[in-house]
């Protein structure tokens, strides 16, 4: 499910063969809602790559300066970071890495995080292997601008439809932001089991806030109703999934994005986020593992929030009572392992709830 990362890869093999000390190449990017870096993608010779790890960018002083000054940095030899408490820096040494080469990453005046490239000898990076990896470096913050201009083409283009429309419906700025960092918790916690990347993790966190675009296609009298729907109602309000997907791949083809292979994560969040892992959901009633992974997470961090928000036709539940009844769905509504990331980390969820909270909660 990697792809960005495959590119990376690639280009780490071919690096190898006039630079056979360099060991690692690794992507982290950067969120400046949350002032979060996260690890991305990676090509290393380590066993255990550094993965689903973050940190607070204006917490690491060294990687600040490089992003307010734009400049690129040597460490000749990574010793010197031996006393640091830090993570990054006590994995780089475990692993047996000696110097690195960090290049900030820009889209114009947007810092979009940060190239790291490692060695596994001291005083590696001199100016001969600077200036080769000088046009890596370009070509690898590219890729990151080519993959991610998509996905702010997609959200820019509803966003512009649910305006043009006069759309509305229950589900706040908050909301979006909520669900979108529960899937990303949740792809994160089950990367391990299921062999998930963090590619993969932050693609599902970029796409979730489109689960419901379908939605401009159906009635503010209906999704706004306070009471309970009609069987009628209800009916107009599932079509919302194949309207998505219509909507989804319209605008896919507009823009000439079909080529894009991770839009399928997009497409399946919008078709498959009310399947239910018994098959009694809609609109396919998939079963089980049929339904993508990508669905089955966003299925869960979708209802966890509506059931934590207080909304038109009803009060907001306890968060407590909303774990256990995610708890109670396992194997019926929700995936087991999805089920159990939420119960086993409950805390983490509700640090999420209270960061992203609507204005007046």
């Amino acid at each position: 499910m990697d792809y960005i990362g495959e590119k990376v890869v690639q280009l780490h093999g071919g690096l190898r063969d006039a630079w056979p000390h360099l060991c690692r190449i690794a992507v982290a990017i950067y969120d400046d809602k949350t002032d979060l870096l996260k690890t991305f993608v990676n090509s290393t010779d380590s066993v255990d790559p550094l993965s689903r790890y973050s940190m607070k960018l204006s917490e690491v002083p060294s990687l600040k300066q490089l992003a307010d000054t734009r400049e690129r940095r040597v460490v000749e030899d990574l010793e010197v970071f031996a006393s640091s408490k830090s993570k990054h820096s006590q994995w780089l040494l475990k692993s047996g890495f000696r110097s690195s080469y960090t290049v900030p990453l820009f889209s114009h005046e947007q810092l979009l995080g940060f190239l790291f490239f490692d060695a596994d000898k001291p005083n590696y990076f001199a100016d001969l292997i600077i200036n080769s990896l000088a046009i890596y470096s370009e070509l690898i913050g590219a890729i990151l601008i080519n993959e991610f201009a998509p996905i702010h083409t997609l959200r820019g283009a509803i966003n512009t439809a649910k305006h043009l429309t006069h759309h509305r419906d229950e589900e706040t700025a908050a909301h979006i932001q909520r669900m979108s960092h529960y899937s990303h918790l949740i792809a994160q916690k089950l990367a391990e089991p299921l062999g998930l990347s963090d590619e993969f993790a932050e693609l599902v966190l970029q796409y979730a806030p489109l689960h419901d675009i379908g939605k401009i296609g159906v009635s503010d009298s209906v999704l706004l109703k306070p009471d309970k729907l009609t069987a009628d109602e209800f009916e107009q309000v599932k079509e919302h999934v194949i309207k998505g997907r219509g909507i989804i791949d319209s605008i896919i083809s507009e823009f000439d994005l079909g080529h894009l292979e991770h839009l399928d994560i997009a497409r399946n969040i919008i078709a498959c986020h009310h399947e239910k892992y018994d098959g009694s959901g809609y609109p396919a009633g998939l079963v089980g593992e049929d339904i993508p992974i990508e669905g089955r997470i966003v299925a869960v961090a979708d209802v966890l929030d509506a059931l934590t928000t207080e909304r038109p036709y009803k009060k907001a539940w306890a968060y407590e009572t909303a774990v256990d009844y995610i708890a109670e769905q396992s194997g019926r509504q929700f995936d087991p392992q999805c089920a159990e990331v939420v119960k086993q980390h409950a805390g983490e969820f509700k640090m999420i709830c209270h960061r992203f909270r609507d204005n007046g909660e």
